[in-house]
């Protein structure tokens, strides 16, 4: 143990370099999700929250990426593994605000999530919004709960970003 007396710079330094150390190697060890312009993108369907309502079928269709002149392509000389897009296996739905119901506030809010290695809701932003912040922040509040079975590419998982729009009707 150090006392307060022997405290001298060379310790302290020290001190700083081991706290640095313990910091990166936290940092580093902690799995990271690579999110580039070859990103997947997964559209889900809509999912209209009313009062009253309690089950939702969700499904996931694939969008293609905006065609760009480019150089030929070199041979392959194998096929590219299909991309399964990622699924909801857990998913707790939105409640419509009780400011939104008594007031007749409707409204379509998209959300885009992106869908980490581990199934979970890494990032979520409102990519569209319904005008009310109040349905805006329910639905994303509901979709952090959400669990997925993430992207996969030849058996290993991919992160993804996954498109859902939500609307809240009172009809």
């Amino acid at each position: 143990m150090i006392k307060a007396k022997e405290l001298s710079l060379e310790n302290v330094v020290l001190l700083a370099v081991l706290v640095a150390s313990v910091a990166a190697s936290v940092y580093l060890a902690r799995p990271q999700v690579r999110v580039t312009a070859n990103t997947p993108v997964f559209i889900g369907e809509e999912m209209t929250v009313q009062r009253g309502v309690t089950a939702v079928k969700t499904v996931t269709r694939a969008v293609e990426a905006p065609k760009t002149v480019a150089q030929p392509a070199p041979v392959q000389t194998s096929l590219p593994l299909p991309i399964v897009p990622p699924s909801v296996t857990n998913k707790v739905l939105p409640i419509y605000p009780e400011t939104a119901l008594s007031n007749g506030v409707e409204g379509l809010v998209r959300l885009s999530v992106l869908v980490g290695l581990s199934g979970a809701a890494e990032q979520i932003a409102v990519q569209v919004s319904s005008g009310a912040a109040e349905l805006d922040a329910a639905a994303v509040q509901a979709v952090k709960q959400w669990r997925f079975s993430p992207a996969a590419q030849g058996g290993a998982a991919l992160a993804s970003w996954f498109e859902l729009p939500v609307r809240f009707a009172l009809n």
